[in-house]
């Protein structure tokens, strides 16, 4: 869930990181500046002014609708966090949508392109400050797995291939079961390894107490 509001009420509980003067880039649209709040129910983005000088919406996010976050060092230092949710703000302009005709028939077809994300660049007033904001939400994300998520050995993407081409502009990345993107190929690896011991009828343990009896 997210919640974007014209009031802000400081959050007081929970708090396991406070970040003034952080700028916020949606989708590469600059927001404004305000004082970041990383607690343990969610994150806030509030109490800030927009770069015309007006008052800025504050910004309130549940664990749950952040798929990934991640330290990004281009094109500037910045939190980086991928919503799965379309973020609406009437301040911003909004992404162009595909127009033209469209078939009936399409409705039924899944295209994971399609679907609505929302990025976000949360900018510290000082880069020693960007370590210290992901470990608050590598802290935060922890307190609230998703409880459907499952590892399928059969999944094609589970071999890291996709994060090979960003392993530059992204230092830390952390989805939202609260694993290391990073270690998805080592896991992937293991779970390979496991399914080929399965389908041999052994197991790691099997051969092992093998070697041992053999000794």
């Amino acid at each position: 869930m997210v919640v974007v509001s014209s009031t802000f009420s400081q959050p007081v509980e929970g708090i396991l990181l406070q970040t003034p003067s952080t700028k916020l880039f949606v989708n590469d649209q600059e927001l404004g500046t305000a004082t970041l709040y990383i607690t343990e129910s969610n994150v806030v983005w509030g109490g800030g002014v927009r770069p015309s000088g007006v008052a800025a919406p504050a910004i309130s996010l549940l664990y749950p609708s952040i798929s990934l976050h991640a330290v990004q060092r281009d094109p500037s230092p910045a939190l980086y966090m991928v919503l799965n949710y379309e973020l609406r703000i009437p301040e911003l302009a909004q992404p162009a949508t595909g127009g033209g005709d469209t078939n009936e028939d399409d409705d039924d077809e899944f295209d994971a392109d399609d679907q609505p994300i929302t990025q976000l660049r949360f900018v510290p007033q000082s880069e020693g400050d960007l370590q210290a904001m992901y470990s608050a939400m590598s802290q935060g994300q922890a307190l609230h797995p998703d409880p459907t998520d499952e590892v399928d050995e059969d999944d094609p993407y589970m071999d890291g291939e996709e994060f090979d081409e960003c392993e530059e502009q992204f230092e830390d990345a952390m989805d939202s079961s609260g694993a290391p993107a990073g270690s998805e190929e080592e896991a992937a690896a293991r779970l390979r390894h496991l399914h080929l011991d399965r389908t041999n009828g052994t197991h790691p343990a099997d051969e092992e107490d093998a070697d041992i009896s053999d000794q």
